[in-house]
């Protein structure tokens, strides 16, 4: 073991329960029909022996939330245990933004009412605090049309939020394993999608890459989120291409539609400058650099820094090969859609119902 030293700290008091849950951010599609959301609520017992409590979420005004309650009961003191509840939104909720809070009472402190969780910070160089989170959800209500039916295969990368927000688009999500990227069917799916940094990190995804191309040749649709330069080891597109440091840092920057005909921007929803408001941190980056000429840029932008000059192509360019498209995405989606940013949620709507989307005249 490593010893860092001595290290004081204050008593900290625990609540009597500890309340979490999960996920932090639910995104509904204004629907004519109800919408269900599955949420867990997790408790912690901090007191010092058993302990029983009951579970209930405060739902919108017309929204219902099943079970209605959940009891959980606790042997000892530290023990965690979950609830799950499904959250049903009606066809009438309007667009815009609610929020779940999640109360646990017990008969054990006089039905007191906990709504509140804590984080424990603790590293080797810095004091252990813990903190306070409240139990809620933020529920948002989009203007999100959807194509229902859309199977969505996805290699999962360095990690990111994308396959739970394809799951809230309404789309079937399964994950393609090694063996099924090796010999398995991949026509089975409208659309694949490879995760951030995908290439980077699995050795399969490089080795069998062929696979993809040969799924995007016969009809199938591929998009490909960014990568940083290990991308350029190997021939991945189905022309030759090349991943550069090009990036736009302010997420305000203007987009310019080279191509308004595209589907991308038009099916289901329309993408128009709106959904270019609100954006986090950034547009993207890693962009797709020096290219074949027969991938086309669909959008341009340059950023407002003197540091970073010049118009930026390669944020989202397509490539048509034989029947079906492969599509690299450096827009950062992958940050947007945690965040809630509608027009995120719009364009990756759209991008998952190319299969399904009406041929351009």
């Amino acid at each position: 073991d490593i010893y860092f030293g001595d290290k004081r700290m204050e008593l900290n008091v625990v609540p009597a329960f500890s309340v979490r849950i999960s996920p932090d951010l639910a995104v509904i599609p204004a629907s004519a029909q109800p919408i269900e959301r599955e949420v867990d609520v997790t408790v912690t017992n901090g007191g010092k022996g058993a302990a029983k409590s009951t579970v209930t979420l405060d739902p919108p005004a017309g929204w219902k939330v099943s079970p209605a309650s959940a009891q959980i009961a606790f042997t000892h003191e530290d023990e965690a245990l979950s609830a799950r509840f499904q959250v049903i939104v009606p066809p009438a909720a309007k667009i815009g933004n609610y929020t779940l809070h999640a109360i646990v009472t017990s008969p054990d402190t006089a039905d007191r009412k906990f709504t509140n969780g804590y984080l424990e910070i603790d590293y080797p160089h810095v004091q252990r605090r813990q903190v306070i989170l409240p139990a809620e959800i933020a529920m948002k209500v989009v203007d999100v049309k959807t194509v229902p039916g859309v199977d969505v295969g996805y290699i999962v990368g360095v990690g990111d939020s994308v396959p739970s927000a394809i799951e809230q688009l309404g789309a079937k999500l399964s994950f393609i394993r090694p063996d099924e990227l090796a010999w398995g069917d991949l026509s089975k799916h409208d659309v694949i999608i490879t995760g951030v940094r995908a290439y980077e990190r699995r050795d399969d995804l490089r080795a069998y890459n062929r696979r993809l191309l040969d799924y995007v040749y016969r009809g199938g649709t591929v998009i490909v989120q960014y990568n940083k330069t290990e991308f350029n080891r190997g021939e991945y597109g189905p022309y030759p291409a090349n991943v550069s440091g090009n990036r736009i840092t302010d997420e305000s920057a203007p987009v310019k539609v080279i191509v308004p005909t595209d589907p991308i921007f038009n099916f289901p929803n329309k993408i128009g400058p709106a959904a270019w408001a609100d954006w986090v941190q950034e547009r993207g980056l890693y962009f797709l650099g020096d290219k074949d000429a027969k991938y086309v840029d669909l959008v341009s932008m340059t950023d407002p820094f003197k540091d970073n000059p010049g118009e930026k192509l390669g944020s989202l360019v397509e490539c048509k090969y034989g029947k079906g498209k492969w599509i690299y995405l450096g827009l950062g989606l992958w940050r947007q859609l945690p965040a809630g940013t509608v027009g995120a949620y719009q364009l990756l709507a759209n991008l998952i119902a190319l299969p399904k989307a009406p041929a351009v005249k």
